[in-house]
């Protein structure tokens, strides 16, 4: 049987524990709410609750299409066609020039790989031994 005064250190103990949830979860949640970005307009509190703004900057990228922004191209528009661009004949002596460089290249390369070498290569010197130093020896 359970008497009078262990019903109430439960009692007790469970107030207890809600009052330090308490004092654990409104420092958390003024600290939260301070990285809001809405804190500045409406303070901690209009933060938490969500109050609207005093202030309307917009500060959203999306523009509405009023047409009042006319430095950016309409792409309803369509610039004309170039007219400088190369013939087909001046493309085609272009790749024949590029041909011939690449054929040059490699003539080139085979000339500088059939060269030999007229004596071998001088060895190299031999290692020099390590130094002998020792501590007090000059």
């Amino acid at each position: 049987m359970v008497t009078g005064s262990q019903g109430n250190g439960r009692g007790i103990a469970k107030a207890g524990r809600a009052f330090s949830l308490l004092i654990v979860a409104i420092p958390m949640v003024f600290g939260l709410s301070a990285c809001s970005d809405r804190m500045l307009d409406t303070g901690p509190l209009g933060a938490i609750t969500g109050e609207a703004s005093p202030v309307s900057d917009n500060s959203s990228p999306i523009r509405s299409m009023t047409g009042e922004r006319s430095e950016y191209p309409n792409l309803g528009t369509v610039p004309p066609r170039p007219t400088d661009l190369t013939t087909e004949a001046q493309r085609q002596q272009a790749m024949d020039r590029l041909a011939q460089d690449r054929a040059a290249s490699r003539r080139t390369r085979e000339q500088t790989e059939a060269i030999q070498v007229p004596e071998p290569l001088p060895t190299p010197m031999a290692v020099p031994p390590r130094p002998d130093l020792r501590a007090g020896r000059s």
